[in-house]
Formats: structure tokens, C-alpha cells, sequence
């Protein structure tokens, strides 16, 4: 058998990553580029050295950002050449990255939805506006499917299938479509929703509009309204929240809920997620087990076994007794 090639090495990598449920495309260009830099520069098969490695990450005046993380993967594909018997140079990655302090994601409790949910269903009609008929739909489509705002807003009437109980994603943030399965009361209610909303319906018009059904509505009036029903349920608004994504942060830590006390295993589960919400690899998924953890303690123990790297234990309360 022939000793593998750089090429060969990385699409393996890349194999075995998606294996295991990482989308990694951002990564598999970045080993592209390092395959062809390494093959330009004369650079030899058999061995990944310290000076290709260098070259390729500090020579192109990148952002420091940038640049940690083509350190991480360029530190994978090292790894993982040595398991193929190749000598291999990992970089530190140790580039420094200025870092924002941000507060931490907001959850909502459950006594906090059922008093949201309860102020956009009770909002008293106007001849105004089609507040009172959109938002109680527009807002549960967010918190049942962990939607960002602007991929509901982007729906057209054509990408919803509510005798199939799905609805299409088109071009989300990562340029990628996906099909989200919902449940059949969400489906009946978009069914009604779409009838009573849309008198002329057109494949083309958008599904959550104030008006005119050829434009989306506003993102800033979403937000406006949004917070006129945080008010009216009596839950304070802050700087880091709660916001609408915080509906999105629902989702996916309710979930993780549920399942963890369900007793299944969230290896298995967080691709699925993953996919449905749309994120480009398990990363982002992953930072939804902390929300868990940090919201409802008794989840991190039932996870710990699986994801004690990603769940640390919960720092000891003041004045605890050993």
C-alpha cells in the first residue's frame, strides 16, 4: 500500500470528522489552501514541517482571530498525520485574541414563556396594524424551532408545507437551506394563520408581513413590539438581554432538557440539533450544553460522563460545607 499523501491525509480528516457530525467546511478550506501552499513551495510529502506550518500562518498578515484558528486546525491535521506514521509539527497557538466581555446568553424560565406567551396572545386587536394576527404565530415559529429572527422573516408562503409539517430554510446565515420537521399543532396554526393573512396567496409573498405580503416585516418593529411584551409580562430588559434570540437559546437548552431527563444520549443527539438550527458544526451546539448546565443544574450531572470536557463542574456555593 502507498504511503498516504498530504491530500490523502486531509480528505481522512475530513472523513472522520463529518463522521462524527462536524460540518467542517470552513476547516476543509483552510487545509486546502495549506495542501497547495505546501505543494507550491516544494514542501515534500511524508512530513508536515515547522517552516511550511509558519509560513503559511504568519506570512499573510492575518487578524490575530484568523489566525488562532487556523492554528487549531493546522494542530488536528498534525495529530492526525502522526497516526499515519508521518513527523509532523503542531503549531502552539498561542496567537493572543482580544476577547469582548459579554453577558452571559439570557434563558427564559418556563414561568417566564407561559407570561410572554401569554401577553403577545392577549395583545388587543387594532385597525392599525396586523400585530394581534402575526406575532402569536411569528413568535411561537421562533421558540418551537429555534429560528433566527431573520430566517422567519425571510420565509416566503412557498416554503411552508403544513400538510407535511416542515418548513424550508432558504439561504440561511451560513448560505446553506435546510427542511425543518415541526410538530402538527405549529402546523395547523401556520395553516391558519396563512388564510387568515394571506387573501390573495402567491408562492412568492412573504409569510409574516404587515400589509403588503411582497415584503418581509421589519426586524426593528419585530423588536420594538418584542419588547413592549416583555413590559406587559412583567420581565425586565437589561443590557445582554432578554432578546429575541433568547427564544433561539430556549430552543436548543429545552431540548437538551428534555432529552438528558429523557435518558438519551446526547452524543447521538447534538448532530441533530446541530442540523436543525442550522449551525455549521458541533461547536455551536456544544456552547448550548453549558446554558444547560448553568440553568438547570441536575442536566450537567446526568451529562458529565459524556461531556465532562464540556460541562466543568459548577463551582462550589459560598459558605458550602465539604
Amino acid at each position: 500500500m502507498n504511503a498516504p499523501t498530504l491530500s490523502d491525509l486531509i480528505d481522512t480528516l475530513l472523513a472522520a470528522r463529518r463522521a462524527g457530525g462536524f460540518r467542517y467546511d470552513s476547516q476543509e478550506r483552510v487545509l486546502r489552501q495549506f495542501a497547495e501552499h505546501s505543494r507550491r513551495d516544494g514542501y515534500t510529502d511524508g512530513s508536515i514541517i515547522q517552516e511550511a506550518v509558519e509560513e503559511f500562518l504568519y506570512g499573510r498578515h492575518l487578524k490575530a482571530s484568523t489566525i488562532r484558528r487556523e492554528e487549531i486546525i493546522l494542530r488536528e491535521l498534525a495529530e492526525h498525520a502522526r497516526q499515519f506514521g508521518w513527523q509532523a509539527w503542531a503549531p502552539p497557538a498561542l496567537t493572543r485574541v482580544k476577547t469582548r466581555h459579554r453577558p452571559p446568553p439570557y434563558v427564559f424560565s418556563d414561568e417566564e414563556i407561559c407570561r410572554l406567551f401569554h401577553a403577545i396572545d392577549t395583545q388587543p386587536l387594532s385597525e392599525m396594524s396586523n400585530r394581534a394576527l402575526v406575532d402569536p404565530v411569528l413568535f411561537r415559529v421562533l421558540y418551537a424551532t429555534g429560528m433566527r429572527l431573520s430566517e422567519a422573516l425571510n420565509l416566503k408562503l412557498r416554503d411552508v408545507d403544513p400538510a407535511r409539517a416542515t418548513i424550508e430554510v432558504r439561504d440561511s446565515k451560513n448560505r446553506e437551506s435546510r427542511v425543518v420537521p415541526i410538530s402538527t399543532r405549529l402546523a395547523a396554526s401556520l395553516q391558519g394563520y396563512i388564510a387568515a393573512a394571506h387573501a390573495d396567496p402567491e408562492p412568492a409573498h412573504h409569510l409574516f408581513h404587515t400589509g403588503d405580503p411582497t415584503k418581509p416585516a421589519d426586524q426593528s418593529t419585530v423588536y420594538n413590539r418584542f419588547r413592549r411584551y416583555l413590559a406587559d409580562a412583567d420581565i425586565p430588559h437589561f443590557p445582554g438581554g432578554p432578546h429575541i434570540h433568547s427564544l433561539r437559546h430556549g430552543f436548543a437548552v429545552q431540548n437538551l432538557r428534555r432529552w438528558a431527563t429523557g435518558g438519551s444520549d446526547l452524543v447521538v443527539m447534538l448532530p441533530y440539533l446541530s442540523a436543525y438550527m442550522g449551525h455549521t458544526d458541533l461547536r455551536g451546539t456544544q456552547y448550548y450544553l453549558q446554558l444547560t448546565a448553568d440553568a438547570y443544574p441536575e442536566v450537567a450531572a446526568m451529562a458529565q460522563a459524556r461531556f465532562g470536557y464540556v460541562i466543568p463542574d459548577p463551582p462550589a456555593a459560598a459558605g458550602a460545607q465539604p
